[in-house]
């Protein structure tokens, strides 16, 4: 379900630059790829990885925890080459929060209770996603939001 909703914002943010991106009238030429598609679909999917992620409960087992962790390593790989063509070293607070999140992955311990998992987790994962919606917000958006002062 993560996955549908995550193509769904992908491809309705793909329209959205495609359909900004020329102006009024404006035709012409044959259509070249944008890297800013590219990047921002690596970039949402990578959130909706990330979304589980912290959506996990000690509920769930520490076995999933770590399936989480990798999962969001391996949506961060696709991403960093995406970026390269434009965005380039503005990724590195992201790399580097994953980083830690990684950390905190792999230093749980074997006897790792859920509960404990969780509190080690949860700090990081939130700080990997604050960094995925900043990015997001500096690269992605096409329109701009309406103002919550009114």
């Amino acid at each position: 379900m993560t996955r549908l909703i995550a193509s769904l914002v992908a491809v309705l943010l793909a329209l959205a630059a495609c359909s900004s991106s020329t102006p009024s009238g404006g035709g012409g030429g044959a259509a070249t790829a944008d890297p800013t598609i590219a990047f921002c679909d690596a970039l949402d999917s990578y959130g909706a990885k990330l979304a589980t992620f912290e959506a996990l409960t000690p509920s769930n087992t520490v076995e999933e925890y770590k399936a989480a962790g990798a999962a969001a390593k391996a949506a961060l790989a696709v991403l960093v080459p995406a970026a390269a063509p434009f965005a380039g070293a503005q990724i590195s607070e992201l790399v580097t929060a994953q980083s830690v999140l990684d950390a905190a992955v792999d230093a749980l311990p074997p006897n790792a209770t859920p509960v404990m998992a969780e509190a080690a987790i949860d700090p990081p994962v939130k700080d990997v996603i604050q960094q995925v919606a900043a990015q997001h917000n500096a690269s992605c958006n096409t329109r701009p939001t309406p103002s919550s002062a009114s």
